[in-house]
């Protein structure tokens, strides 16, 4: 039996990593619920904990961090933006935009943790992958909600429009698509680039 189930394993292995697939899924729900664990610590209707909101809460340092940063784009094509409490963006006299934890985009950071994670390299290269990745992602969400405020400030058409089949798309549908495509473009380079560096290893042995 156990012989078949090496067999079997060797065969899936041939077509694709079983491996890596299954430490993927196993970081992506470990990091995806641990996040959700720590929010739910910040919501007086859940398991909220007042010593992690006031010393441990990275789920407000990262919306902090969205919102300073999309306040300095807002101000640089010459709105009168301010941020109030650290999720509200507003226009004194205009229109306020709030960042909820569903907007920060705990999934999207898991998912490429785990990506990374969850492929053999060295931690140094594991490590620079990450923050890549992570960068991009924070800052994709920087241009998302500095565009929706510009977009609000100017009476552009809304975000939220119907589609035929009466599906709607909006802003965290476009930033969730955006992020997407872009870790879709990283993990191509990544693979791009370690297939050339094996390759050119192989080449050198057989040399």
């Amino acid at each position: 039996m156990l012989v078949f189930i090496k067999s079997v394993s060797k065969e899936i292995n041939h077509y694709f990593d079983l491996s890596f697939l299954l430490k993927f899924i196993a970081l992506f729900a470990l990091f995806y619920y641990t996040n959700m664990f720590f929010v739910d610590l910040t919501l007086p209707e859940k398991r909220y904990n007042a010593w992690f909101v006031d010393h441990l809460n990275y789920i407000n340092w990262i919306t902090g961090s969205i919102m300073h940063t999309a306040n300095l784009m807002t101000q640089a094509v010459g709105l009168d933006t301010h941020v109030v409490n650290t999720r509200y963006l507003v226009v004194p006299g205009g229109h306020s935009l709030f960042m909820n934890w569903q907007c920060v985009g705990l999934g999207i950071f898991s998912f490429w943790a785990a990506f990374v994670l969850a492929n053999g390299m060295s931690w140094k290269k594991k490590i620079k992958w990450g923050v890549g990745g992570f960068l991009a992602i924070w800052f994709l969400n920087c241009c998302r909600t500095a565009l929706l405020m510009i977009a609000l400030e100017n009476n552009w058409k809304e975000w939220k429009q119907g589609w035929k089949h009466g599906r709607t798309l909006d802003h965290h549908d476009l930033f969730n698509y955006g992020c997407y495509i872009v870790l879709l473009g990283m993990i191509w380079f990544f693979y791009k680039k370690f297939k050339n560096k094996e390759s050119g290893e192989d080449e050198g042995k057989i040399g």
